[in-house]
C-alpha cells in the first residue's frame, strides 16, 4: 500500500502532470474522474479528507430538480433531470429512481396557474 509520504516523495521526483485540482469535493472527485477515464495525467489535492467539506453534508439525493419548479426555474430543473439522468446512467448501482406521489387537494388549483408562471405573468412565490 502506498503512503501519504510516498507520494509526496514521488510528486517531488517527478512534479509534472497534466492537470491538477485543488479539492476533493464532488466537483473535483467529479473532475478526476472524467480526466482520469479519458488517460489525462490529473492529480488531485485536498486540504483535508476527500470529501470531508461542504459537498459531504448533502443530502445525497439527487433530487432532479423538483424543488427548482415551485419558484419557475425551469432552467435549473432541466439542468438537475439532466445531471440526475446522467448519474442514472453512469451509476445505476447507486442512484435509483424514487417513485413519488404529488398530493392534489382541488382538480384544477395548479391547472390554471400553471401556464401564467411559465410564461412569467405571475409574481415567484416569496
Amino acid at each position: 500500500m502506498t503512503t501519504r509520504q510516498g507520494i509526496i516523495t514521488q510528486l517531488q521526483q517527478h512534479p509534472d502532470v497534466s492537470v491538477l485540482i485543488l479539492g476533493g469535493g464532488i466537483n473535483g472527485a467529479g473532475t478526476f474522474r472524467d480526466l482520469s477515464l479519458n488517460g489525462v495525467d490529473v492529480l488531485l489535492i485536498d486540504r483535508a479528507d476527500f470529501c470531508s467539506g461542504a459537498s459531504a453534508a448533502s443530502s445525497h439525493m439527487a433530487h432532479g430538480g423538483i424543488r427548482y419548479l415551485e419558484n419557475g426555474e425551469f432552467r435549473l430543473v432541466r439542468e438537475a433531470v439532466q445531471e440526475r439522468n446522467r448519474m442514472i446512467e453512469n451509476a445505476p448501482h447507486l442512484v435509483k429512481p424514487l417513485p413519488t406521489t404529488i398530493p392534489i387537494f382541488k382538480v384544477f388549483s395548479g391547472l390554471l396557474n400553471a401556464p401564467l408562471k411559465f410564461l412569467g405573468w405571475l409574481e415567484k412565490p416569496s
